[in-house]
């Protein structure tokens, strides 16, 4: 199996991204939609497009998805009842909101906001990841879920926010093992090219671990409906 990756760019600010892991023949077919996803996005023209091949040479680890709800429940309600207070949320949204565009995402401490990864702004990237399924998601809603899944399945997670920075899509989610995936809708202006993704975390987790596991291991997240 191989692992293709997308990155695309105006100026080093972020355009667009995607990624999955694929069998030799479906190779093809993969960088010819992720090459339209880069180069034709809403987000602007860019100057800079990156296709990566690489081998899988190590064992997929097995992640559960998490399963899927569209009750469009508040951010604040969602938090709640994972015990994360409106302190930590509100320093949560001044990193989707601030002018830095960051590549990664953010890991915030659950108890006092601090954020915990030294990444700057490339914040700590999901990959080597795909999502096996019989059931007929569209491309968005399966990246997303299995970028939920993988980054809460892990000791120490409580919870991850996400909001896109397309400038037309609308609706983000907030995910934890408890809550499940929910999708907000409106979760921000239409035109607005505010986003980031935001893990929030207990003091206790292991950082290198963590990384080493959201970076490195390749993850296959299997649908639970399937």
């Amino acid at each position: 199996m191989y692992s293709i990756k997308m990155r695309s760019s105006q100026q080093s600010k972020h355009i667009s991204g995607a990624e999955t892991i694929c069998d030799e023949p479906a190779i093809a077919d993969v960088l010819l939609r992720f090459f339209n996803k880069g180069f034709y996005h809403e987000n602007g023209a860019i100057d800079f497009l990156n296709l990566k091949i690489e081998k899988v040479t190590r064992p997929l680890t097995t992640i559960q998805s998490l399963p899927i709800y569209d009750n469009n429940d508040t951010i604040t309600n969602l938090a709640s009842q994972v015990h994360i207070n409106a302190e930590i949320l509100q320093k949560a949204w001044s990193y989707i909101e601030d002018a830095n565009n960051y590549s990664g995402a953010i890991i915030l401490s659950v108890h006092n906001g601090q954020r915990l990864d030294d990444t700057g702004l490339r914040g700590i990237r999901v990959t080597r990841f795909m999502f096996e399924t019989q059931h007929n998601y569209n491309d968005r809603i399966q990246d997303a879920i299995t970028i939920a899944s993988c980054i809460n399945q892990f000791p120490g997670v409580i919870a991850e926010l996400c909001v896109s920075d397309d400038l037309t899509y609308t609706t983000g989610y907030f995910a934890s093992t408890s809550t499940g995936y929910q999708r907000i809708k409106n979760i921000k202006q239409k035109g607005s090219r505010n986003g980031g993704r935001i893990i929030f975390v207990d003091n206790t987790i292991n950082l290198e671990a963590y990384r080493n596991y959201l970076e490195i291991l390749p993850k296959k997240v299997i649908d639970t409906k399937a």
